[in-house]
């Protein structure tokens, strides 16, 4: 008697261990996902410049000028009128 209750014991864990495979699977493909997503993202943005850069929509781009935030970019001039003024 012993014997089978162990037997289904282990039974049961066999299917925990498969089913727990699968969740892990899964899992790991998210977070693959979101490891491709996160490549893409801002972390990995080096700053804006002329040169990988546009002008917002609605604003024409007037020339090129050092970046006011003093990093020896050199960055669009774009004249949006009084669109984005507060």
């Amino acid at each position: 008697m012993a014997f089978k209750l162990k037997y289904k014991n282990l039974q049961g864990v066999v299917k925990e261990l498969r089913a727990a495979v699968k969740a892990h699977g899964k899992q790991a493909d998210t977070i693959e996902k979101h490891i491709e997503d996160m490549e893409d993202s801002a972390l990995n943005f080096k700053g804006a410049n002329s040169k990988n850069s546009k002008c917002w929509p609605g604003c024409k781009k007037v020339g090129t000028k050092p970046s006011p935030s003093g990093t020896g970019e050199i960055v669009n001039d774009c004249d949006c009128g009084d669109k984005y003024k507060g």
